[in-house]
């Protein structure tokens, strides 16, 4: 793990207490289905997952680091054999170095094989949201419908809850709809979480794609030009009851949904995700 930070330090810009913050929230919300001999490993390789993924984020959505040529690069580096790529600057090849740390353990997880197929589905999903994200800060793609739909990807839940479950000998796999609608709603809610808590960073960065600064746009609290100035955060401050009443409501799907979960016992995991949204504001100075 620490050679993993190490390299991300050598070209990232984020504050690196997060990914500490980040991995106790990982060791913590863990499916009780995972055999303790995995809850290590598991945390450490979700961290690396969260690295991947603000690497490339911030090609997608940072106002200075955005480039499309290089995201475009990074996004293809889970498919490519090691022998057969060439990265071109120390950005990419960091991407890389990391991307196959978390994969040469996660290919170990007991039930791998199992789940391969939907960890790279899920894992298509992210970066289709990044390029979204991309193209709405760019090309003026952004709307509410695809905004909703493609922004919480880039949590990385479903793939955290996949890796759980390949660590899960019990799981059913007969079960994977109510399982997949129970992670789905899961990365909805904590979305809505860590929104909270970066959208002042991304009204700096002149995100577009943050759900909360496209709203403030459409309601017209804020303009176009308004975007990197921070004067206007007390307007989008008005907009957090919105996203804080959708987060309740998809809580209380989950309570419905986790009942259908027969061979694992997560029942209360919604509480866990209720929790969830609080101690996200703990990471607020961290962003």
């Amino acid at each position: 793990m620490t050679e993993v930070l190490d390299l991300y330090k050598s070209v990232g810009r984020r504050n690196i207490e997060y990914f500490a913050w980040i991995h106790d929230v990982y060791s913590w919300i863990t499916l009780p289905s995972v055999s303790f001999d995995r809850r290590k490993v598991l945390g450490e390789d979700k961290t690396k997952l969260a690295i991947f993924d603000i690497l490339v984020d911030d090609l997608a959505d940072n106002y200075t680091t955005r480039s499309f040529s290089m995201l475009e690069q990074l996004i293809k580096i889970p498919w490519q054999a090691k022998d057969t790529s060439v990265e071109t600057n120390d950005y990419l090849q960091v991407a890389r170095k990391v991307w196959e740390d978390l994969i040469s353990s996660v290919s170990l997880y007991p039930r791998f094989s199992e789940f391969e197929r939907i960890f790279y589905f899920d894992l298509r999903q992210v970066l289709s949201s990044m390029l979204y994200s991309y193209l709405a800060n760019t090309e003026g793609i952004e709307n509410p419908v695809e905004t909703n739909f493609y922004s919480s990807y880039g949590c990385v839940v479903e793939l955290a809850i996949d890796m759980d479950l390949m660590c899960s000998p019990a799981f059913d796999m007969k079960e994977l709809g109510p399982m997949r609608t129970v992670a789905s709603l899961a990365q909805k809610i904590a979305h809505i979480a860590n929104l909270l808590t970066t959208y002042p960073s991304e009204l700096v960065e002149r995100d577009v794609s943050s759900p909360i600064i496209s709203l403030a746009m459409r309601k017209g609290l804020i303009r176009k030009e308004e975007l990197g100035d921070k004067a206007v955060l007390p307007r989008l401050s008005k907009l957090e009851w919105i996203f804080k009443n959708k987060a309740y409501t998809y809580i209380r799907r989950v309570a419905e949904y986790e009942k259908e979960v027969r061979s694992l016992n997560i029942r209360g995991f919604s509480g866990y995700l209720a929790e969830l949204l609080e101690r996200f504001e703990g990471s607020r100075s961290l962003r």
